[in-house]
């Protein structure tokens, strides 16, 4: 009998999809552009100007998503698995914990949280299969999986952090949003916090119910090759490295973060953002590896994991140089407004957003993308701007829970299938759907 795979679109494809829509509604719609043929010309116009203006953010993102993987593949965190892995003793508390871990490492960074996940997973059935213990390994794979819930709420939010920065592509209309008014807001740590409780105690309630079974995997030995890695690649979590210790690593490490702290507390002016996210996130790689070889081994294995961004987000700046320079965003602006109350377009956002990071699924590129709109329709309506940004990001960070795409690092590490994880993370994402609508509605 033929198995059915669940097919993943290429990110790249929708994003290509996705301009070629964008460019007709704008030839439809946009009141910036020429009747006939040279309104044609005109779009292209548009993309061409759009296609560059996303540089300095497709980099900061590139080096969120960079440094947090190569820090899940740091020694330390190494270890730190590997002791975890005897979790399978009790496995309906492994279970609760290994979300617990999830959710805390997804809130301080998605590419930590994400890979770590993955590996302590793996390395759990690994002891599980040597002892005969018996786990569920797909629900722990949709509790380390959960951590993409979480994520954009979180420390690497890219909505939250790109608008908390100097010079943000939104700056002429919201100026700098601090993080006290979106991460650290009051509706945001008490979504977090009812995700907190509410997700270990479905997990908890699914490992009672479904016992599972001995896993059939092999120590030592990836299930699956993530995507770019070769047969003789080292497996996750375990790379090949020179004992040896730099003394410059270390030092260069702490001096980095040193100037950081300095940098924020002389500067009056400074901001925390992407910039300064990324400059502690790269002093602790350098702090975490004992050499340059094995910094160098765990760059070249993350670095695979960023080429979504830098290829797609291109664009996504075009798409938002077609939506800007045709008139189409005035035009969609005022379709949104239209039908929104202040009570009402916090929660249309978080909907609307949840539905486009089905075709989106970066959450840069949706906040490229959808953020102008949705901004724009929050300054028309009286929508406090912080509020409408952390309503993106609770939509777009919902539906990862069936968005197959993030979860392909996650599925190569464990070699799990996806419909595997998704039979479990659906319920998840229905406690985030009333957590996120909640609170959205009462703050």
């Amino acid at each position: 009998m033929k198995k059915h795979r669940l097919s993943v679109p290429d990110p790249l494809i929708l994003a290509l999809g996705l301009t070629g829509i964008t460019m007709i509604l704008a030839l439809v719609f946009g009141d910036a552009l020429r009747p006939g043929l040279a309104g044609v010309a005109d779009v292209l116009v548009c993309w061409t100007e759009g296609f560059w203006e996303l540089l300095a953010f497709s980099m900061q993102m590139v080096l969120i998503l960079l440094l947090g993987y190569m820090l899940a593949l740091s020694p330390a965190l190494d270890r730190l698995s590997s002791r975890l892995s005897g979790l399978t003793r009790n496995p309906v508390r492994g279970t609760v914990l290994v979300t617990v871990i999830s959710l805390f490492f997804g809130w301080l960074n998605w590419g930590l949280a994400l890979v770590f996940g993955a590996i302590l997973v793996k390395k759990i059935a690994e002891h599980a299969s040597h002892t005969g213990s018996a786990i569920n390994y797909p629900l722990l794979g949709a509790s380390a999986y959960v951590c993409m819930m979480v994520w954009h709420g979180g420390l690497s939010g890219s909505a939250p952090l790109s608008v908390a920065g100097q010079g943000h592509f939104l700056m002429d209309v919201t100026g700098i949003i601090p993080l006290t008014s979106t991460i650290f807001s009051p509706m945001n740590l008490a979504a977090w916090g009812g995700l907190a409780v509410l997700i270990p105690l479905a997990t908890w309630f699914y490992a009672r119910k479904h016992k599972g079974a001995v896993p059939a995997i092999i120590a030592g030995e990836p299930a699956t090759e993530l995507p770019g890695t070769s047969a003789n690649s080292p497996a996750p979590g375990n790379l090949q490295t020179p004992v040896s210790r730099s003394f410059w690593m270390p030092l260069s490490g702490a001096l980095l973060l040193a100037g950081s702290v300095a940098y924020a507390i002389l500067r009056s002016d400074s901001t925390f953002g992407l910039d300064q996210v990324n400059i502690i996130l790269f002093a602790l790689v350098l702090l975490a590896f004992p050499n340059a070889g094995a910094l160098g081994q765990a760059a070249d294995k993350a670095v695979k994991s960023t080429t979504g961004i830098i290829i797609q987000f291109p664009l996504y700046a075009g798409i938002m140089g077609i939506m800007r320079y045709s008139g189409l965003l005035v035009v969609m602006t005022n379709w949104f407004v239209s039908i929104s109350t202040p009570q009402t377009l916090p929660l249309l956002s978080f909907l609307s957003a949840s539905l486009v990071n089905l075709f989106v699924p970066s959450g840069g590129g949706q906040w490229a993308v959808q953020g102008p709109v949705l901004i724009q329709a929050a300054g028309l309506v009286g929508v406090d701007y912080a509020k409408e940004v952390i309503a993106l990001a609770y939509g777009d960070q919902l539906t990862n829970m069936l968005q197959p795409f993030w979860a392909l690092p996650l599925l190569g590490i464990t070699g799990l299938k996806a419909g595997q994880i998704f039979r479990y993370s659906l319920p998840y994402m229905l406690v985030g759907l009333v957590i996120f609508s909640l609170v959205l509605i009462l703050f």
